[in-house]
């Protein structure tokens, strides 16, 4: 990943947003990738080294491979996005919102959804949250995304693994909006 591709993460993120706006889903409304403040958020991102892009490489006939960016993710350890739907409940539970790796805007390419990507990128994530000593996968999506929650719920681990654990969803105020969470434990303690 790199700052040269930010305008593709920028359009990638537009065409997912625009999908769910066409399908009446309030998750990401469009045009909020194409702000200043936004792409420069993402700059930070990609050179703290939280973006990735999921690459796919088509042969030609030239028998060589096209790169293509088929996705990509987010992930992150302590954003203050993370603590407001975490750090409270977590804390009643006597969890560390800290002790986690999040991951957010997982987005595939309509061409790419449903070949088995989202498995891949879960289980990568999940040694991400090996390598850096925390304990817990964690992703949020809006609550009345009920497909969404369905797939994180019960497959987005892939076949015969089922999915992540949904915890009780939280309202904020402040966005007057409710949110679903889902935690999954990577490294027992």
């Amino acid at each position: 990943t790199c700052p040269e591709e930010v305008d593709e993460f920028i359009d990638i993120l537009e065409e997912a947003a625009e999908w769910l706006h066409s399908n009446n889903i309030k998750q990401w409304p469009p045009g909020m990738f194409r702000t200043p403040a936004s792409r420069a958020s993402m700059l930070t991102g990609i050179a703290n080294k939280h973006y990735y892009t999921i690459d796919y490489h088509h042969p030609s006939e030239a028998g060589t491979y096209k790169r293509e960016i088929a996705g990509l993710f987010v992930t992150n350890y302590d954003d203050p996005f993370d603590e407001i739907l975490w750090k409270e409940y977590l804390t009643n539970q006597g969890k560390d919102w800290k002790d986690a790796l999040y991951l957010h805007r997982l987005v595939l390419r309509a061409p790419y959804k449903g070949v088995g990507l989202t498995p891949k990128i879960i289980e990568f994530v999940e040694g991400k949250v090996q390598e850096s000593g925390r304990h817990f996968l964690r992703l949020d999506c809006l609550a009345e995304n009920e497909r969404l929650r369905k797939f994180y719920g019960t497959k987005c681990r892939g076949a015969g693994k089922g999915g992540l654990e949904e915890l009780p969803t939280v309202w904020n105020p402040d966005w007057g909006l409710e949110f679903a969470r889902f935690e999954l434990q990577v490294v027992p303690f």
